[in-house]
């Protein structure tokens, strides 16, 4: 094997080993940590309603919704538990990207790459997985202020 080819094996590897450890990392913050800044949870189901914790930018609580669905939508409550549940993944991908973007971003950068290209690629790789986190969390805001009806 040439040391080229070696070279290119080595930095493959590097490349793997970071993304796995993006990838685990930010699985223990939006799971087990529970950390989810803007976000929600779910404090207490009842048949007919859902208490609802609203988390601050540091991902403390902020402030109390209960939501009771007007007559014939009792469905909304499961549908407004199951997208509070699903978060977790978003914020799972959101984090993920992050990391990525920004070892992305030094690695390029230290490679001799133009600062504002790999800027640019970096925070478009962040903004698609932001969008598909600010969409997720606005479903959820609708339901709670009953914009689906």
């Amino acid at each position: 094997m040439s040391e080229e080819m070696l070279n290119k094996v080595r930095r493959v590897l590097l490349y793997i080993a970071f993304l796995m450890a993006a990838f685990f990392l930010s699985y223990f913050l939006a799971y087990p940590l529970g950390y989810f800044p803007l976000g929600y949870e779910v404090v207490e189901k009842q048949e007919n309603a859902v208490v609802v914790q609203s988390l601050n930018m540091w991902g403390f609580e902020e402030e109390r919704v209960t939501y009771q669905p007007p007559e014939g939508y009792e469905w909304r409550t499961e549908a407004l538990a199951d997208r509070i549940d699903g978060q977790a993944m978003e914020y799972h991908l959101f984090f993920t990207s992050i990391m990525v973007a920004i070892f992305w971003l030094g690695v390029e950068v230290l490679q001799g790459k133009s600062l504002k290209k790999v800027l640019v690629l970096s925070s478009f790789y962040v903004f698609v997985s932001g969008l598909s986190l600010i969409q997720h969390l606005g479903d959820i805001k609708g339901i709670l202020e009953g914009a689906f009806y």
